[in-house]
């Protein structure tokens, strides 16, 4: 696995991070607002909350103002990323940051709600797999995870018009030209699967209820309930 590449290519992008996030995804209040808020119909409260790749906290954000009372963990292995998310959420008692890797370890238990966005793409087949039996036995009985991913297309034609169609809306979205080569450098991380691969390595992992609640082109959210 290339965690040690994985923690330089982000830490070094972590002050600009948040900046440019609207100009990589071009749905982001869908991906990170509106997909999201399907949870409020699942449980009204959530006591504990964990996510993994966490990265400056923009997914927490995000369910907080949800759940503003739940207990929060946030797991990256960039010390970087976790520093701005520290000042997003500083003051505030119910916040836990852990820089490590998440793979090895999700070292919270009893969990009720555990979530990621863009960052287990990053992983190789067996890490996933591995991943998403230890997310099932860290969750309660009617945990939820939820994921918000980059997937590839199940065709090769359609994926590759995607891609054209995602370099264009990058191309055209004000960003600096180092900025464009360094999200193409993080790019060259991604071990993408298919939706439907997501959702059967989900259900190898002892997953019953799993279905795709979002997709837009590269950009899906899975959600699977224990």
């Amino acid at each position: 696995m290339d965690m040690e590449k994985i923690k330089e290519q982000f830490s070094r992008v972590a002050a600009e991070y948040d900046n440019r996030r609207r100009c990589f995804i071009p749905c982001f209040d869908d991906f990170y607002t509106r997909s999201i808020s399907l949870l409020r119909h699942y449980k009204k409260d959530f006591m504990n909350v964990v996510d993994l790749g966490a990265g400056t906290g923009l997914l927490t954000k995000a369910i907080y103002e949800m759940y503003p009372s739940a207990n929060y963990t946030l797991i990256d292995v960039s010390g970087d990323m976790l520093k701005i998310a520290k000042d997003r959420f500083i003051g505030m008692s119910n916040f836990n940051f852990l820089e490590c890797n998440y793979v090895e370890e999700i070292p919270v238990n009893n969990c009720d709600l555990i979530c990621s966005a863009l960052s287990i793409h990053h992983l190789n087949e067996n890490d996933k797999e591995n991943l998403y039996k230890n997310i099932y036995s860290k969750l309660s009985d009617g945990g939820c995870f939820i994921n918000l991913d980059q997937f590839i297309a199940k065709s090769k034609k359609i994926d590759n018009l995607y891609n054209d169609w995602w370099s264009a809306y990058i191309n055209s979205s004000g960003m600096t030209q180092r900025e464009k080569e360094a999200g193409r450098e993080r790019r060259k991380l991604d071990k993408e699967n298919t939706i439907d691969e997501t959702i059967n390595l989900l259900r190898k992992g002892g997953f019953e209820n799993v279905e795709c609640i979002y997709n837009f082109m590269k950009f899906g959210v899975v959600m699977a309930v224990k």
